[in-house]
């Protein structure tokens, strides 16, 4: 073999075998702060974000506070902040998660949200949000209420709203009720759409009377009661 060929071999060899390096690289960014008293307050802040080697960057943002009284009530809080950020514009997708509690003279009021906005890995909007608040007392008495609105991929708006309530009197008789309300309004005019129900549960002295109705679209479709002894 000529000394040219023995060359251009040695040549071909390194070029397969020699190692290839990206353009881009991963990063990783963490950072916490955190404050307290000797009440018992607290404050907490972490962030962590990280990019990936397409580019794409995700954030968690967390804050958590609790805050205490001299009468021993408290207030929490907690948030926390999901964020996909893709190369390119227009792309962001953002989920918020929030939930407090609040404890007041033997009351515990709790409330949890959820916020999502921002587009799909397919590329179709993601719109959705959630809401719950429940409050509760110690003589068992119990409200609680959920909203969920969401829009779907061809435009179309859903709202979901449910109302329960249970209250207890001193002699343990005892009058639940639940309502709901669903809308559907798809894209265009006069086309929405509204149910709403009703549940009523009362037991005074071992009496239950319960009754139910339906209303569509503001037609009463159902409406029915009964009274049993227990």
């Amino acid at each position: 073999m000529h000394i040219k060929d023995i060359l251009l071999a040695t040549t071909a060899m390194m070029s397969l075998s020699a190692p290839s390096f990206a353009a881009d690289k991963e990063t990783f960014q963490s950072t916490t702060k955190i404050e307290k008293d000797a009440k018992g307050n607290y404050s907490e802040n972490t962030s962590v974000s990280k990019t990936g080697l397409d580019g794409t960057t995700n954030t968690e943002d967390t804050k958590l506070d609790i805050k205490v009284d001299a009468n021993g009530n408290s207030d929490k809080s907690k948030t926390v902040k999901l964020i996909t950020d893709p190369k390119g514009l227009g792309n962001k997708h953002v989920i918020v998660v929030t939930d407090t509690e609040k404890s007041k003279d033997g009351k515990v009021t709790s409330t949890h949200t959820k916020t999502v906005d921002g587009k799909n890995i397919d590329g179709t909007k993601d719109d959705f949000k959630t809401s719950s608040k429940v409050q509760t007392d110690t003589n068992g008495n119990f409200v609680e209420k959920d909203i969920t609105t969401k829009t779907d991929i061809d435009g179309t708006k859903i709202s979901y709203e449910e109302n329960a309530n249970v209250s207890v009197d001193a002699n343990g008789n005892t009058s639940k009720s639940t309502t709901t309300e669903h809308v559907t309004d798809p894209v265009g005019l006069l086309n929405k759409t509204v149910v709403s129900t009703s549940n009523v549960e009362k037991v005074t002295d071992g009496l239950v009377k319960s009754s139910q109705k339906v209303v569509i679209d503001g037609k009463t479709v159902e409406n029915s009661s009964q009274s049993v002894v227990k």
